[in-house]
């Protein structure tokens, strides 16, 4: 780890630590024989930690083509995290953490199995429990940015202009302004909005909800006509006006007199905008498309659908192809024409023909619907490239 200590980028030590965070629950659970809490702690840092988080986030370096120092430490921050977690798991699962131990480590350390290993000991100098805990933050706002997506169906495929963060705390503030680059890569979105601690978005429009359990008693015949009056009103004026008590207003119902009671509010969303909560505070997912966004989005459904091809084909990852996109829809076919390059170079294709009026060949040819446009796409071994 010391070759690469100097390239190690923030998600990297917060995987490191929370790898050696591990082994110290771990440790703790055998030692007061509550092996059921260390089998879970394992569990969780594989599927929730490893496999969900830091494989996803690293993703990108490990397509890095030439050797690359931010390759090489996401190549060696792993292989390190798999090797200790092949020592973790040797007391819970002997014959995956012995074929995951001989194929990683047994020849460059020496040992035959896994088994005639020294016990792990934690490295308390990778340990950063605040880097947790603000990485904890980001993906709990992460989490309520998909969840906010679901509520617009809008896929994560797709980019979103920007997320607006209400948090509660200083805390979240501080993770978002720390790890903003990882929260933007994750959400797919264009920027991140962060306002002031308890700040109310301005952009939000509140509603007034007249409670007719504290009106009829004090207007009796009228309270029809003071609740369509207060229905009519400022809603983040008359909030801010009660928050002082009570508040005397001039209605078409005449000069009127409203305590708290009297009134509740809710949130409206504006036009494209989806809201979700976590527990420190809520977010606010802007789901309006621009021309660049539907762009983008059709040109990672494309991609998609040519990976899958691909899988079909059985293609070894490095294995170039020559690609033909038909898109029925000429303007459609217009707004992909600036991702051309892009989804050339993720498809791994030597040549792309991508038009609305072209012919489409290649070993493999199928149909699809890409959100409601037809295209036919075909993929051919690139032996001329």
């Amino acid at each position: 780890l010391e070759s690469v200590r100097d390239s190690l980028i923030v998600v990297d030590r917060w995987i490191l630590s929370r790898l050696n965070s591990l082994i110290n629950s771990v440790d703790e659970s055998m030692r007061t024989y509550m092996l059921h809490r260390a089998v879970r702690a394992i569990s969780d840092f594989v599927l929730e930690d490893l496999s969900r988080w830091y494989v996803q986030l690293i993703r990108p370096r490990t397509w890095i083509e030439a050797d690359d120092p931010d390759k090489l430490a996401a190549y060696r921050v792993m292989y390190d995290v798999l090797v200790t977690l092949s020592k973790i798991l040797a007391p819970f699962a002997p014959y995956i953490s012995e074929c995951m131990y001989r194929n990683l480590a047994a020849e460059l350390e020496g040992r035959e199995s896994v088994h005639f290993c020294d016990w792990v000991k934690s490295d308390a100098s990778l340990i950063d429990t605040g880097l947790e805990a603000q990485m904890n933050t980001i993906r709990e706002i992460t989490e309520a940015a998909s969840n906010a997506r679901q509520k617009s169906k809008r896929k994560l495929r797709w980019p979103v202009r920007r997320i607006v963060i209400a948090p509660k705390t200083d805390n979240t503030i501080e993770a978002v302004r720390m790890l903003e680059t990882v929260l933007r890569e994750q959400t797919n979105a264009k920027s991140i909005v962060v306002l002031g601690r308890g700040e109310a978005w301005d952009e939000l429009s509140i509603e007034i909800i007249p409670n007719f359990t504290a009106l009829g008693p004090v207007f009796k015949k009228d309270a029809g006509k003071v609740a369509a009056a207060l229905k009519e009103l400022d809603g983040k004026e008359l909030k801010r006006t009660l928050a002082g008590g009570s508040a005397t207003l001039a209605t078409k119902a005449g000069e009127i007199t409203i305590t708290g009671d009297m009134v509740s509010f809710k949130d409206s969303m504006p036009k494209d905008i989806a809201a979700a909560e976590f527990p420190d505070g809520a977010v606010y997912v802007d789901t309006s498309v621009t021309d660049d966004i539907e762009a983008e989005g059709y040109a990672r459904e494309v991609l998609r659908r040519l990976q899958e091809m691909r899988k079909e084909m059985d293609l070894e990852v490095d294995m170039e192809v020559a690609a033909y996109v038909l898109v029925k829809d000429p303007r459609v076919s217009g707004l992909l024409a600036g991702w051309k390059e892009f989804i050339g170079h993720e498809a791994r294709a030597c040549t792309l023909t991508l038009d609305s009026d072209i012919h489409v060949e290649g070993e493999l040819v199928r149909d699809w619907d890409v959100e409601g446009v037809e295209m036919k796409m075909g993929l051919k071994r690139g032996t001329s490239c």
